[in-house]
């Protein structure tokens, strides 16, 4: 048995092929086990700024990279004692072996799981720092957790992909750098639109025209900001879609902030029959705008004007404001508002008029 343990093969001994599966099947079954305990030890150096909370979120936000590290960690135990065949430093790419790249597809995934776990640490201190932001009236504050929070991972993947091509596939990164500087102008000339919507979402943090959860109006979008991002704000509209909206357009449309206004506008136009007399169309114009007077949801400033005559209608303008900002409660009042509305001019022996045209047949026109 001993001798069978030394036997070699392709330029390694049993044993030493028994050790690296050892270790592989070791790693395979203990890798949660150390992943998880490993994110549970981590997570006191973190205790404090959480309050002592979220630290089953924790685990399971670290988990997954910390489970990616270990693996690579007793990938390179197993395989450190065994010796590579030679004939696997064959020439394969610009004279780069086929070790080479195993080597640099190992520090690839190396760097990437380090990268991994640095992500997942800006995400759980952003979870903090957005429980704490929610506990104030003030949501400019979660707008701005959820945009550094982007800031910052984009940092570090840029970080990262630099060093993957510095430490990794040996590139010049300041000849690299010196090169982005030389066509950095073809370059901002190519990322023109999203270079001003970056610039844009950083008006928008220090402007402050709107926030996350406002209801607002632009170029004929109404809905809810859910997030304000990088280069794009996401808007939930009345239909319940969700619309991604470029931060430049944000700013440079005329925006309307209906969170922040204490009333809501409401105009339409009343259309009645050619028919209707002067005191019939009087009478409606007083009792509709009593109507509205008498509304508590109604402010003061009522506007009930026969306004035009129409070509087939005798047109009464109508404009008032409901105090309140909300969508829903607004269109309630203006639903009781035309019931009301249609009450009036049937009472008053009225009717609404609709697109007619008369013709006039001539009697003594000869007929083909």
């Amino acid at each position: 048995m001993e001798d069978l343990l030394y036997n070699s093969f392709m330029g390694n001994s049993v044993g030493n092929y028994l050790l690296c599966f050892g270790i592989l099947l070791l790693g395979f079954f203990i890798r949660n086990l150390i992943s998880k305990g490993f994110s549970r030890l981590l997570f006191k150096v973190f205790r404090k700024f959480s309050n002592r909370k979220f630290s089953e979120e924790f685990v399971g936000l670290l988990k997954s990279p910390f489970k990616l590290l270990f693996e690579l960690i007793f990938l390179y135990i197993a395989f450190y004692p065994l010796v590579l065949p030679q004939s696997w430093n064959i020439i394969i790419y610009k004279g780069k072996t086929f070790l080479f790249i195993l080597s640099a597809l190992y520090e690839l995934a190396l760097i990437v799981s380090i990268t991994w776990i640095l992500l997942r640490l800006v995400d759980f201190i952003s979870l903090v720092l957005m429980s704490r932001a929610l506990l104030t009236e003030d949501k400019s504050d979660d707008q701005l957790v959820g945009f550094f929070k982007e800031l910052i991972k984009f940092i570090l993947a840029v970080f990262a992909l630099f060093f993957v091509l510095g430490a990794v596939f040996n590139l010049n990164i300041t000849a690299l750098v010196t090169g982005l500087g030389l066509g950095g102008l073809a370059i901002a000339l190519a990322a023109q639109e999203t270079l001003g919507n970056l610039l844009a979402s950083f008006i928008i943090f220090l402007d402050k025209p709107f926030k996350a959860g406002d209801l607002v109006n632009v170029s004929e979008i109404t809905g809810t900001v859910e997030k304000v991002g990088f280069r794009s704000t996401r808007i939930r509209t009345l239909d319940k879609s969700l619309l991604t909206v470029p931060n430049k357009k944000m700013i440079d449309a005329p925006l309307n902030n209906i969170t922040l206004s204490s009333f809501r506008r409401v105009r339409f136009s009343l259309k009645l029959l050619y028919s209707t007399r002067a005191e019939q169309l009087k009478k409606i114009c007083d009792e509709i705008k009593a109507e509205l007077q008498n509304h508590e949801l109604v402010d003061e400033d009522i506007t009930v004007r026969f306004t035009d005559y129409g070509e087939s209608s005798l047109d009464i303008l109508v404009v008032f404001f409901v105090k309140t900002n909300e969508w829903d409660v607004m269109m309630d009042v203006r639903e009781r508002l035309n019931y009301k509305v249609m009450e009036i001019v049937e009472n008053n022996g009225s009717g609404f008029a609709y697109p007619t045209r008369t013709l006039y047949l001539d009697k003594n026109f000869p007929s083909t």
